[in-house]
Formats: structure tokens, C-alpha cells, sequence
């Protein structure tokens, strides 16, 4: 008895000292929830006063605000104050701390004004709100009588942020919540959820302008940390109870303390993004409190955010290096044209309008302009290109080919086409290397389709070649010469032995002889066995024999090659095929890639060693199509 005496003697000398001590101190004020301009303080006095707005004095960066007003708790609305009380219903509170802790509680809410609203919650493993804010007594007294469910664990930033939960959805001005915990935070059995920390808790209550009071009630695990961590960064105090029989000492005095404070309301004149500085003076009571704010930006309602500049893709067009090229060469172009078509027009001669004064002629036709400058054009094209090795070799492939455009007209427009695709891809894609490997892939696709329909018509011509030389040796049976029996060949095959033979049977009426005839068309079509038929023909007309049996072993051993060359043939249309996948795989995805996201590719076209990566790539590639063409490429 005498101990608990001696206990309850030295806890009211330290609740005496410290309210000495809160007394011989100055006011504070704490912000509270409010939309700007309107600005709300929590006003705290050292003592029980009466204030009026006539009393206290507001400003704002040294100059006085209007429109104040001071608001008393006593006198306040329901949605001015609120408080929630937060307990810790953990299983060391079980018994006589608990019992403490709510009649602690108890004696906190008679503290209350009538219309202060008071909330409870209750915490171990998760909060628990028992009730929420109300006025009514007999449900505050209701739910501070009831036992609550104690569990192992505590988590009391959860239930601070349950509490700041139920004072935005109540409106609450000036809030304070009220923790009590006889322990330090630990989890519960089996509990492997995401908590809330001391420091979110914080944060989460600074943004809300809401106070933590904490009280901590000392035990055999006691750890004051996250309490007084809590209480500090939120503007609030910690209080600590070495005894249960404390707590109702401690919490009326926190209770005393949240009915001695006022809400000092005012209109900001300050303006938008402003940093201010706030004092606040209180007659009678000595110093000044202090806080500062920065006033909210302006944000206009409809106004869009200027968009960042990008240059169009008709500025990149018609601004880039090659545009200046092409510009430069279609000048010298059009003057070089002029000068042609003035020069073809000086020296044509005056015979036609001479002789037509004693004859009649007939008029001839008109040609426009536009033909004259293009036929100019081609013809210069034609001896500036004559004088290199290749032109030669690519006049004979448009004819074996039937390809009727005129080669002039090939070769131009495959340079424009290069060069509008080069130009057009490094405007649209900013890369110039890029461009430059599509560019001039067009002339090697151009020459590959030249050479497709080459090899095609000599193809068609080595499977029409057996048919045609057992009409020959057929022909030869019947009585015919050699020659007769290429004309009755010639009358008989399709294209395009058709016309390579009657090459063969014209060639001879002018004089050449056969087997040079022949050679010719054995040059032209590639064709080995038709080389075997030449030497036929010459041992035909120089000591005669049965050339219709020697003839048909020839067409048999045609045959046999023709047979092995298509079995070889299918057996490596794999290898092909494969061979242009592996081939054009890199360069669609670099060409995708590029587009998607230029700037990923960057590095690779912007930097050296990047340029010699392509460049060292491109060699790989090309070298190992040439590697598999060369393993498929089987001769027969």
C-alpha cells in the first residue's frame, strides 16, 4: 500500500512539473486542414483562457490578414475538432493494463466539449475501429467498456493511418489522434502481410495537418522509439507511464490540453507559388509562434501543355544534305538537256524543205518536246555507258531476257530510284547509313530480276531440248538434210527454242557454218549439250554417217542429266530458301528496329566502332550467302 502511494505521489509531481513547465512556455500553433486561400491553425495555450479574434493577431510576411476569425473548442461545430483514440489491444495488455488503459480513456473523453467528436480504434495484428467519430456519450462510454479481442502482434503505424482514414471521411478540421502502446512493433503468428512504417505513418499525418499524441506504459519489451519518432514528426508530444495507475493522470491532462485549443481562420491575400512566412501574436501571452507554407501554383482548367517542338518530316525533306544534291544534279541536268536540244536543233540541215519544192513528201511526224529531251538523254546515256566492260554483257541479258525497254531508259531510272529511296529513308529514319544500304540494294535487285528471267528462259530452253532433238533425228529418218531438219524443228518447237533455232537456220543461209551457228546459241543459252550437237552436225557434213542414231543417244543422255539436275534441284531448294532467310534476317530487323525505335539504335549508326560493327556485319552476311550459294550451287 504503501509503495502505491509512494508511486501515485511521484507521477503527480511529474505531471506538476511538466505542466509548470507548459505554463512558464509560450503557445504554438500546428496547421490544420484547410483549401487554399483559406488558411486554419491549430491554436495551443499554456492555459485556460478566454480569446477573440480582437486578441490575436495574424501575418502574413509582415503584413496583417483579414477575415480572421477564432474559433474556441467549447464553442466550435462538430466538424471543427475530433480526436481518436488509438489502444493497444495486444496480449500484454490483457489485465490490469487494459483495465488502465480504458479508464484512462474514460477520463480523456470527460474531458471533451459536448460537441467534440471522439472515435476509438483498437490494434494488434490489424486495427480495428469500434466505434467511429460520434458525440453520443452512452456509445463513446459503450465502446471504451468493452473488452477487445486481444492477439500476439503489434503494427501501430497501421492503425494510425486507419485513423487518418476516419478523419478525412468525417471532415474533421483540426485532428489529433491519441496512440497508446505498452510495446514495441513486432508481427503477429503466421503474419506475412505488407505493414505500414513509422515513417509513412508520419508522412501520411503531416500531409493530413493531423497531430500523434503517444503514450507509451513501460513493460519487459518496452521500446519508446517509434512512439516518440512518431509523436516528433507529426508536432505532437510523447508522454510515457512507468505504471498502469499513470495513464489516467496522463491522458487528462492531454485531454485538458486539446480543450484549451482554439482554430484561427483566415483568407490568404498571398499569390500563387509564393513562399509565406506566418506569425502570430496573442495578447497577454509572451513570444510569437511561428510557421511557414508555399501557396499553391496556378493551374488554368482547359489550358494544354505547350507541346515540345519537332521539326516536320517535310523540314528534314527538303533541309538535308541530299536534297541539295539532288538539286544540284537536276540543274545540271535541265541546263545540260538545253543545251543538247539547242545544239540538235542548229545542226539540222535544210534537204527535206529543198527538195519538197520539186517533189512530194510525206510530212513527218511531230515529235513533242518532252520525246526529243528524253530520246537526247538516253542517247548520251547510251555512249557515256558503252565505254565500260558491263554494258555490253547487260545489252545481251535484256535481249535474252525480251526485255523491250530500252537499257538507257533501265539505267536511269534505277539511278533515280536509288536515289529518291536514299534520300527519302534518311529524311524519314535520320540515318544515312541505313539509307544507304537500301539504296543500293535497288540496283542489285534490279540486275537479279534480269538475271531471273535470263536463267528462266535458258532453263525452259535445256527442258525443250530433248523434244526438240528427237523431231531432228526424226526429221533426219524422213530424208531431210541437216538444215531441212532444223527447219522442220523450227516449225514445230516453242518459245524459245523457236526462235534461237531459226537464229541457227539463218545464220547458215547467210554463209556462216553450222557448228559456228550453233557455237553462238551454245554461248547465248549455256546449253553444254547443245555443244554435243554442233559436233554432230560437223561430223555430219564433214564424212556423214548415221546421225540420227547418234542423235537419239545424245537425247537419252539429255534426259538422264535433265532427270539428275531437277532430283538436285529439289533436294537443295531448302539450302535456298534458307540462304535468303539467313541472308535478309539481319536487315529486316535492323530496317525494324530503326523504325521503331531510332533511338536505340543510335549508338550503332552514330559512333565508329558502331559503323564498323555494320560494316564488319554486312561483309558476315554477304560473305556467308555467297558460302551457301556456293555449296548449293550443284553442277550437273
Amino acid at each position: 500500500m504503501r509503495r502505491r502511494l509512494l508511486t501515485l505521489l511521484v507521477a503527480a509531481a511529474a505531471l506538476t512539473v511538466a505542466a509548470t513547465a507548459w505554463a512558464a512556455g509560450s503557445f504554438r500553433i500546428t496547421e490544420a486542414q484547410s483549401s487554399f486561400p483559406e488558411r486554419a491553425y491549430v491554436l495551443s495555450l499554456p492555459q485556460r483562457m478566454h480569446l477573440h479574434s480582437g486578441q490575436v493577431q495574424v501575418l502574413e510576411n509582415g503584413q496583417p490578414v483579414a477575415n480572421l476569425d477564432v474559433v474556441a473548442s467549447t464553442t466550435a461545430s462538430t466538424k471543427q475538432f475530433g480526436v481518436v483514440l488509438v489502444i493497444d489491444a495486444s496480449q500484454s495488455m490483457e489485465g490490469k493494463p487494459e483495465q488502465a488503459a480504458l479508464a484512462a480513456a474514460r477520463a480523456f473523453a470527460a474531458q471533451r466539449r459536448a460537441h467534440e467528436q471522439l472515435a476509438v480504434i483498437t490494434y494488434n495484428v490489424t486495427p480495428r475501429v469500434v466505434q467511429g467519430f460520434t458525440t453520443d456519450e452512452a456509445k463513446i462510454a459503450a465502446a471504451l467498456s468493452k473488452r477487445p479481442p486481444f492477439m500476439f502482434g503489434t503494427h501501430s503505424s497501421d492503425a494510425v493511418v486507419e485513423a487518418l482514414g476516419l478523419l478525412k471521411a468525417a471532415h474533421i478540421t483540426a485532428g489529433s489522434i491519441v496512440v497508446l502502446s505498452d510495446g514495441q512493433d513486432h508481427r503477429g503468428y503466421h503474419d506475412a502481410g505488407k505493414h505500414e512504417t513509422e515513417q509513412t505513418a508520419a508522412k501520411a499525418a503531416r500531409a493530413a495537418h493531423v497531430r500523434v499524441f503517444t503514450v507509451g506504459l513501460r513493460s519487459h519489451f518496452f521500446d519508446p522509439k517509434t512512439l516518440r519518432n512518431l509523436a516528433a514528426d507529426t508536432g505532437a508530444q510523447y508522454s510515457e507511464a512507468v505504471t498502469a495507475a499513470q495513464l489516467r493522470a496522463i491522458y487528462s491532462s492531454l485531454g485538458s490540453k486539446l480543450a484549451r485549443e482554439y482554430v484561427v481562420r483566415y483568407t490568404s491575400p498571398a499569390g500563387p507559388g509564393r513562399r509565406v512566412t506566418v506569425s502570430v501574436r496573442v495578447r497577454g501571452l509572451p513570444g510569437v509562434a511561428t510557421s511557414a507554407y508555399l501557396t499553391p501554383r496556378l493551374h488554368v482548367k482547359g489550358a494544354a501543355k505547350p507541346k515540345p517542338y519537332h521539326t516536320s518530316f517535310l523540314h528534314n525533306l527538303f533541309t538535308s544534305p541530299l536534297m541539295t544534291l539532288f538539286i544540284a544534279l537536276l540543274a545540271a541536268a535541265l541546263v545540260a538537256i538545253a543545251v543538247v536540244a539547242f545544239a540538235s536543233s542548229w545542226k539540222r540541215g535544210t534537204l527535206r524543205k529543198r527538195m519538197a519544192e520539186f517533189v512530194s513528201l510525206p510530212a513527218p511526224d511531230k515529235e513533242r518536246p518532252s520525246g526529243v529531251l528524253a530520246d537526247s538523254i538516253e542517247d548520251n546515256t547510251g555512249k557515256v555507258l558503252e565505254k565500260t566492260r558491263w554494258w555490253g554483257r547487260f545489252l545481251a541479258d535484256l535481249q535474252l531476257a525480251d526485255i523491250s525497254t530500252p537499257p538507257e531508259r533501265i539505267v536511269l531510272f534505277t539511278f533515280i530510284g536509288t536515289f529518291l529511296t536514299i534520300w527519302l529513308l534518311s529524311a524519314f529514319i535520320h540515318s544515312l547509313l541505313v539509307a544507304l544500304v537500301v539504296g543500293l540494294c535497288i540496283p542489285f535487285v534490279v540486275r537479279m530480276w534480269i538475271r531471273r528471267k535470263v536463267d528462266r528462259k535458258r532453263r525452259q530452253f535445256g527442258e525443250q531440248l530433248p523434244d526438240n532433238l528427237q523431231v531432228l533425228a526424226s526429221a533426219l529418218r524422213a530424208g531431210h538434210s541437216f538444215i531441212g531438219a532444223l527447219s522442220v524443228v523450227v516449225d514445230d518447237a516453242p518459245e524459245p527454242s523457236r526462235t534461237e533455232f531459226r537464229r541457227v537456220v539463218a545464220d547458215e543461209q547467210l554463209g556462216v557454218p553450222l557448228e559456228d551457228a550453233l557455237h553462238v546459241v551454245v554461248e547465248r543459252m549455256e546449253s553444254r549439250e547443245l555443244e554435243q550437237v554442233a559436233l554432230v552436225g560437223a561430223l555430219q557434213r564433214q564424212t556423214g554417217g548415221n546421225t540420227a542414231e547418234v542423235l537419239d543417244r545424245v537425247t537419252e543422255t539429255i534426259r538422264e542429266r535433265a532427270e539428275l539436275r531437277r532430283t538436285v534441284r529439289t533436294l537443295t531448294a531448302q539450302g535456298r530458301l534458307s540462304r535468303w532467310v539467313v541472308s535478309l534476317l539481319p536487315l529486316f530487323l535492323l530496317l525494324v528496329i530503326s523504325l521503331l525505335n531510332p533511338g536505340y539504335m543510335h549508338p550503332l549508326y552514330g559512333s565508329l566502332a558502331g559503323r564498323i560493327a555494320l560494316g564488319f556485319a554486312l561483309v558476315m552476311v554477304v560473305s556467308g550467302s555467297l558460302v551457301i550459294k556456293r555449296i548449293i550451287n550443284i553442277k550437273v
